[in-house]
């Protein structure tokens, strides 16, 4: 019952396509080779290198005990090629990409955005291709995971919505029409789909291709594969032809600056002077003073300073927060529920710190695309989105009070030493009177300020221990600031460097070219006529072959997304 025929149809390693790619990016490689162009050479290994591991991450979340792991194992088996690994194992040094075509990722349930869970999940988003997310057709979504679909959303762009055990609830339609209302309301499109995988189980052992339709499974299996893992084939695809696009016209520059030479030699010496003012242009791209370089200096510091600024007022707000909820009341017995509450909502601020600088980059890229474009018409570079998690594996945890030590025992023995100076000090002036020592107003006096002074010792350990969770707060905040900003600065950096090397490398690859095509146009204007005719032919049959890749790169990609 599974809804691709075809093991290698969606995601696997040997498919159609993926043979076409390759095949072109070889026959493309072996031209760059031919012309000692191996800077172009090295780039078709890269896109080569993409085309030949196309595989997707798919992450699984929801609130707990929504089904998630149950719809996994059911899924994974409706896509040849699929494959399952728990979160947990997805530690570092594992490889986000697995060797099968998709790997579904099984994320723990989680209690909205604000709970650890919630943010140990949000940090898998970093590398996820999807998000599934799934809620069960019990009762309408909540406002923690309307909150947490926003946050999935602005993370991960490809988000699913599940609506799980359909089979349970009869009233499973209502369900989703309300879901499907709370998401239009939120400003979320997002496709949602009812699932049952304990239905499908029972198909699955009937052989009933009906019970199976009904379950759902077999259309949110095949909406993946057209939407998700067919629209990252797209987008492969878009790649790689992009790629020829380019490495094609590089090697045709050179060609087509000899031919103009070879057939119209009276022009030779004008056509030699437009190259060389091509390559004086290039050249130019390569400067420190070249306008791309100045606006990637500049954006990058402005970049550090605004997403340093942004991750300081995020922490700023949290203190803040932090203590209000401290000064309301004494933090000592509700000091873990506060711990994990303060390290989710360290944990989000980093998060969406992260996005903005990630989004940020992706701002300053396009600015720098766009004025290297001027002269060159090149393509902004992908940007990898960062996972923010690992930036808080050296902040140290929230302190433990010292003064929650001090319980009810010391506070007693306060009171009574407060109590017995008040019988004293009133029992030795109505003893003046002739009264006993121990009377109704001794002990009054004596009942009265040994309640203040424990009231008063209750008052003080309480402000003690609000001062120092306030303390607390504020070096974990400053450890937090300390870390994350470190690891930001580092990564914005990279992200300079990233951009800087990407369009240099690009200067230098034009460069090349234009050295190739004065160089080409220099000999062309200096051979003989007898020698023209047969290497214009030469020449006309390496543009005529680069033609022919560029229009087979560009019968990659219809409307339909399939292979012309």
């Amino acid at each position: 019952m599974s809804v691709m025929t075809d093991p290698a149809a969606r995601g696997g390693k040997a498919t159609t396509s993926t043979v076409a790619m390759t095949d072109l990016l070889d026959r493309l490689r072996g031209l760059t080779d031919a012309a000692g162009r191996t800077d172009l050479g090295n780039r078709l290994a890269q896109a080569r290198a993409r085309v030949t591991d196309p595989s997707l991450r798919i992450v699984v979340t929801g609130e707990t005990g929504q089904g998630m792991s149950a719809l996994v194992d059911t899924i994974v088996g409706e896509i040849p090629g699929a494959g399952a690994v728990p979160a947990e194992r997805l530690a570092p040094g594992i490889p986000t990409r697995a060797a099968e075509g998709v790997l579904f990722v099984d994320a723990p349930g989680a209690a909205g955005v604000d709970s650890a869970g919630g943010a140990a999940v949000l940090s898998l988003l970093a590398g996820a291709d999807a998000v599934l997310f799934v809620s069960d057709a019990s009762q309408e979504y909540t406002e923690p995971e309307l909150a947490y679909l926003a946050r999935i959303r602005e993370l991960c762009p490809s988000v699913v919505g599940v609506l799980s055990k359909i089979d349970l609830y009869q009233r499973w339609p209502d369900i989703q029409r309300a879901n499907r209302a709370h998401l239009n309301n939120a400003g979320l499109d997002i496709p949602l789909l009812p699932v049952s995988a304990a239905l499908h189980d029972t198909a699955r052992r009937l052989g009933d291709g009906a019970l199976a339709v009904e379950s759902g499974i077999p259309q949110l299996a095949g909406f993946l594969a057209d939407r998700v893992i067919g629209g990252a084939d797209t987008v492969l695809r878009t790649s790689v032809v992009n790629d020829v696009r380019i490495v094609s016209d590089q090697l045709a520059m050179a060609l087509n600056a000899e031919l103009d030479v070879l057939h119209d030699p009276g022009r030779g010496a004008e056509l030699v002077a437009r190259m060389q003012q091509a390559r004086a242009a290039a050249d130019r791209l390569r400067a420190q003073t070249a306008n791309w370089q100045l606006v990637l200096g500049d954006g990058a510091t402005e970049l550090m300073v605004d997403v340093e600024h942004d991750l300081r007022h995020r922490l700023r707000t949290l203190v803040r927060e932090a203590e209000a909820d401290i000064m309301s009341s004494d933090p000592a017995p509700r000091w873990e529920k506060f711990s994990e509450w303060l390290n989710a909502g360290v944990a989000d601020a980093v998060q969406a710190n992260f996005l903005l600088a990630h989004s940020r980059s992706g701002e300053l890229a396009e600015q720098v695309g766009a004025r290297f474009a001027e002269e060159s018409g090149r393509v902004v570079p992908e940007l990898r989105r960062g996972d923010p998690s690992y930036a808080l594996d050296s902040v140290n945890s929230l302190e433990a009070l010292e003064s929650r030590k001090a319980g009810i025992v010391q506070r007693v023995i306060n009171s009574l030493r407060g109590s017995y100076g008040g019988v004293l000090m009133v029992g030795v002036v109505s003893s003046v009177a002739g009264v006993a020592l121990l009377n109704p107003w001794s002990i009054g006096a004596g009942v009265l300020l040994g309640a203040n002074t424990f009231w008063e010792d209750r008052k003080a350990h309480t402000a003690r221990r609000q001062a120092e969770a306030k303390v607390a707060v504020a070096r974990l905040m400053d450890d937090v600031l300390f870390q994350v900003g470190r690891e930001s600065k580092f990564r914005l950096r990279e992200v300079q460097r990233y951009l800087r090397d990407h369009f240099s490398a690009v200067a230098a690859e034009l460069l090349r070219s234009a050295d190739d095509a004065v160089y080409a146009a220099q000999l062309a204007n200096q051979s003989h006529a007898d020698r023209r005719d047969a290497r214009a032919a030469v020449v006309s049959e390496g543009l005529s072959e680069l033609r022919q890749l560029r229009v087979q790169a560009a019968g990659l990609l219809d409307r339909t997304g399939a292979l012309r």
